[in-house]
């Protein structure tokens, strides 16, 4: 088992479904790099997260895209196949705490890199 803790952007806003009693709440949380790689520039890590219950409420109410968050929980690989044959990697994590970032704290730490970026479903290898 692998736990990790995240600081990241939701590169969308969370949704929601319900499973039995529960609801469950999947969002993307995009993570930049502290170093440059080969090229120069600052990877970006995606994590997709899945969170249960009433913290899956939290977030579903007081996030939206773009927004700057904190997660921590268990860390998984999913391999697969995608419908052109081609072998796909994703990260995920089943989120057992969450925490909001202050903006002046989350700038401080991503500092150096560009703040503006928008990130999207297509900048996400999955």
């Amino acid at each position: 088992m692998i736990n990790a803790t995240i600081v990241g952007r939701l590169t969308r806003d969370p949704e929601q479904q319900q499973a039995g009693q529960y609801n469950v709440t999947h969002f993307t949380v995009a993570s930049d790099s502290t170093r440059k790689n080969r090229d120069g520039e600052y990877s970006t890590t995606f994590v997709r997260c899945t969170v249960f219950g009433r913290q899956g409420d939290v977030i579903a109410q007081q996030f939206k895209k773009g927004q700057p968050i904190i997660v921590s929980g268990e860390l998984s690989s999913n391999t697969w196949q995608d419908k052109q044959g081609q072998g796909r990697t994703s990260v995920e994590m089943s989120v057992q705490n969450f925490s909001f970032v202050p903006q002046d704290r989350f700038q401080s730490q991503s500092s150096g890199q560009d703040q503006d970026k928008e990130v999207t479903d297509d900048d996400m290898p999955f």
